[in-house]
């Protein structure tokens, strides 16, 4: 049996259905831009970039009794710098802070360009074994950048020479040298000794120059020939370093 709707019911359902869709819709996007606006804030509302920094190259160099660092800094974020601070402490063979130096970057320096470094760490009795480089923005607590170097021993050969202590006498016909080193990445001291020494032959004193190697932190005894002789001085001829520091 057929049933028939009343005249004109289609033509009034269909704006109701079409007007409920719309609703639908506008619900839908409604609740999106709250999920979005919630769990996405928009970058207006995002805290400032992150200021960085990096190290692209340090080095140093040996300047009598100063070890001189350098470097080139690069501004990798998106927002300028001003008033690093750059700070190097030096550690000895143990590990111990033995020299420290510190260098600013007091002008502004925009997001990609670079700017260069340099400071200096006096050494005293120890040397410096390896150093580590640090830059910070006060007031952040951690440093924008850090670079560790290791200083290579070869490059103090003659520095050491100032730093060796040498302690002679004579006795008895020998001579007996010692040699401290305090420390230092030495083996072997290679020494001359310029003595007055009494010739029996002709019964006159004679200048006598000895050369002889010293075991690092070690006493050295030489035969003078003469229970007569007066030691004048000791020289630093060579000093054989050791291969490494761990040696």
């Amino acid at each position: 049996m057929e049933v028939r709707r009343p005249q004109g019911t289609e033509s009034r359902n269909g704006p109701l259905r079409e007007a409920e869709g719309v609703a639908q819709v506008r619900i839908a996007g409604a609740l999106g831009l709250f999920l979005s606006l919630v769990f996405s804030p928009p970058a207006a509302l995002a805290g400032p970039a992150e200021p960085s920094a990096a190290l692209i190259d340090v080095f140093h160099t040996l300047d009598g009794r100063t070890v001189t660092i350098s470097g080139v800094l690069r501004n990798t974020g998106t927002q300028p710098l001003r008033a690093l601070v750059i700070d190097a402490n030096g550690y000895g063979p143990g590990g111990e802070l033995v020299a420290s130096g510190t260098d600013g970057i007091p002008w502004r320096i925009q997001p990609g360009a670079i700017e260069r470094f340099s400071m200096s760490l006096p050494l005293g009795p120890q040397l410096v074994r390896e150093y580590v480089v640090q830059v910070s923005l006060p007031p952040l607590v951690r440093p924008l950048a850090s670079a560790r170097r290791t200083v290579d021993v070869e490059l103090y050969r003659q520095h050491v020479r100032t730093l060796i202590r040498l302690q002679g006498d004579t006795r008895n016909g020998l001579l007996i040298v010692r040699v401290d080193t305090a420390g230092l990445p030495v083996s072997q001291v290679s020494v001359r000794a310029s003595l007055w020494a009494l010739d029996p032959f002709i019964e006159h004193f004679r200048l006598v120059t000895l050369d002889f190697d010293v075991q690092a932190d070690r006493s050295a005894t030489v035969f003078v020939s003469t229970t007569q002789a007066i030691l004048l001085s000791l020289q630093i001829v060579d000093v054989r370093l050791r291969a490494s520091w761990a040696d």
